[in-house]
């Protein structure tokens, strides 16, 4: 599966993306009241960029920019108007080896890093 295949409702059962960008983590307040952390990653593939929200006060390994992970029991939601991803309660990150399986930030595209899909 590739990023512009991605529709918002429906799971993810596996994707593979690289890391444009890490946000700093940040405490949101959820609907319910609750107090979390919320980290916003941009991941793209040669389709396109979108933001991985990463919820939780867990550090997840292995997602620093550059570095290709591969999206396992994902999500796909819409907010403000744009698709973004997450992992939900079932899902995991795994990194995987930069073996051409992914072309470079640079050939894919990304100039000053942001060019969020819709």
């Amino acid at each position: 599966m590739k990023l512009n295949e991605v529709e918002a409702g429906k799971p993810l059962p596996e994707i593979v993306v690289r890391v444009v960008s890490v946000a700093p983590s940040r405490i949101v307040t959820t609907r319910s009241g609750r107090k979390t952390q919320l980290r916003e990653v941009l991941v793209a593939d040669e389709t396109g960029t979108v933001i991985l929200s990463l919820w939780g006060f867990g550090e997840v390994q292995g997602v620093s920019a550059g570095k290709i992970i591969k999206i396992i029991d994902g999500w796909a939601k819409e907010w403000q108007g744009k698709i973004q991803l997450s992992l939900g309660r079932s899902g995991r990150i795994e990194e995987l080896d930069d073996d051409d399986l992914l072309p470079p930030l640079t050939e894919l595209g990304i100039q000053h890093g942001t060019t969020d899909r819709h």
